[in-house]
């Protein structure tokens, strides 16, 4: 996991991994994979879902990846993505700065996702490299933190 922080902005970003199950798409598949996890005292920082027929992928984050491969594992084909993760201000115009920074820098976003609570949200972008989108991030900062555009 690398981490980048600016206090002077308060802009954090890191890599994470992301854990991905392919269960049925039926009513208990996600209780089941909670279940699972809770079992296992894994906690689940972000979740989404990409729904199909007849299988839908669970998406999580979690603060152990390694148990939640494990007990899961018996539920459906897991895998891990790498994503990059950062905070931004919860206003107008962050997501559509994070897509001219990524567009900038010919990076194209594979799948994103976020949450927010109060005045910062949470963003989690999957991407080709993650790398090369952490510094394309960079010089965006304050218009993420702000998100005044």
């Amino acid at each position: 996991m690398k981490i980048v922080l600016d206090w002077g902005t308060c802009f954090f970003m890191k890599t994470d991994v992301q854990v991905n199950i392919t269960v049925p798409n039926a009513p208990s598949s996600l209780a089941k994979v909670c279940d699972a996890l809770r079992s296992a005292n894994v906690n689940i920082l972000a979740i989404a879902c990409t729904e199909g027929a007849p299988s839908t992928i669970i998406h999580l984050i979690v603060n152990d990846f390694e148990t939640a491969k494990i007990v899961l594992k018996p539920l459906g084909k897991v895998s891990t993505t790498e994503v990059v993760s950062f905070v931004v201000q919860n206003k107008p115009g962050a997501i559509a700065s994070i897509g001219r920074a990524f567009a900038g820098a010919g990076i194209n976003i594979k799948n994103i996702y976020s949450s927010a609570i109060g005045r910062e949200g949470k963003v989690y972008v999957i991407v080709e490299d993650c790398k090369k989108a952490m510094e394309a991030l960079k010089p965006w900062k304050n218009a993420i933190m702000e998100a005044s555009q």
